[in-house]
Formats: structure tokens, sequence, C-alpha cells
């Protein structure tokens, strides 16, 4: 096997896990929404504040849904076409979660500031690893296998840090008057679909 091929199987096994992402089943947070107190009590802040929060939760875990179907081409034109295409829908989807992560701070609970600034800084540097290896294989032409090396090692890093993000947020414990916030969000409702890219 060339080294050139060796790269291109590479490419694909990294995006192939990107495009085959699939949403995590159940609640996006690892918290029981059941309210124990009456709707007329429930602060409507919170409620807004826990509706984008949910939304957000959605999108980041069917983020990877956001990507085409796995790169099955060993052709260098198509796997640079594929990959721009894919690393593109993956920052746009970034971008959205970011916006409503920032936009979530200050919380009405200030233990969850520490866990946002967390999520923000971790899929900030996907986000951006991400971003570059698009931009450097969109600028290489014809695409060379030094490239594309350093593409799949920046679109692996940025991979690792996209899922200790959905870990955090599986593990995150919100407190029971958010509890009781999403209960009434249309967002936390596992029937609500995730919210689109486009803001």
């Amino acid at each position: 096997m060339s080294r050139v091929q060796a790269v291109l199987l590479g490419c694909v096994a990294v995006v192939a896990v990107a495009g085959c992402a699939k949403p995590t089943t159940g609640s996006p947070v690892a918290v029981s929404l059941t309210s124990t107190t009456s709707a007329g009590k429930v602060d409507q802040g919170s409620v807004t504040w826990m509706n984008r929060f949910c939304g957000m939760a959605k999108l980041l875990v069917t983020a990877g849904d956001t990507a085409q179907a796995p790169i099955t081409s060993s052709d260098p034109a198509v796997i640079k076409r594929q990959f721009v295409e894919t690393t593109g829908r993956l920052t746009g989807v970034l971008d959205a979660v970011l916006s409503d992560l920032r936009a979530l701070r200050p919380a009405p609970a200030p233990e969850i500031d520490p866990v946002l600034g967390e999520l923000i800084d971790n899929l900030s540097e996907a986000r951006d690893a991400i971003a570059t290896a698009k931009s450097d294989v969109e600028a290489s032409e014809p695409i060379t296998v030094d490239v594309l090396t350093a593409a799949v090692d920046r679109l692996s890093t940025a991979m690792r840090g996209f899922n200790s993000a959905l870990k955090t947020m599986k593990a995150l414990e919100l407190p029971e008057e958010l509890k009781d916030a999403g209960a009434s969000a249309r967002n936390c409702s596992d029937s609500a679909p995730a919210p689109t890219t486009t803001r």
C-alpha cells in the first residue's frame, strides 16, 4: 500500500466516525426533569434558560447527523470535496452550540457557570481545529499527503474534545429549581426535535 493510499484510508476512517455519529437516546443531560412544584410557581426566566439549555444539548448530541455519509472513495479529489463538506457542517453546528452556550451565562444557578465555561473552552478548541483542517484541505490544490495527514490529525483531536464535551453534558447535575423549570420547557421534552443550526 502506498503512502497516499494509507493516508486516504485514514481520512476515510476519521470522517466516517464523524459522519456515522448517531443521536444519543433519552435526555441530553443526566438528570430527571420531573417537576416537584406547581406550574404557577416555576420561574419563567428559568424556564427560558432551560429551554435554550436543552435545545443546545440536543443540538450537541445530534451534531454527527449534520455530517454527510461516510467517505468511501479512494479518489483524492472526491475525498477532498467530501472532507471539506463534512468539516464545514460540523463547524456550523458547533458555531450554533457555542452561540447558545455563551448566551446561557450567567446561569440562574451559579454553580453551573464553571461547567458552561469548560464546555465553551473544549468545544471552541474542537471547532477551531475542525475549521483549520477544513481550510488547509480546501486551500491545497491538488491535495497533498502532508496536508491531508495534518488535517486528519486535527480532526481526530477535535473529535476527542467533542466526545469529552458530550461526557461532561451527560454527567451534569442540575439543581432542583432548574429541573422543575425544565419540566415546563418545550426543548426539554423527549418529543421535541433538535433545533436547527440556522440562526
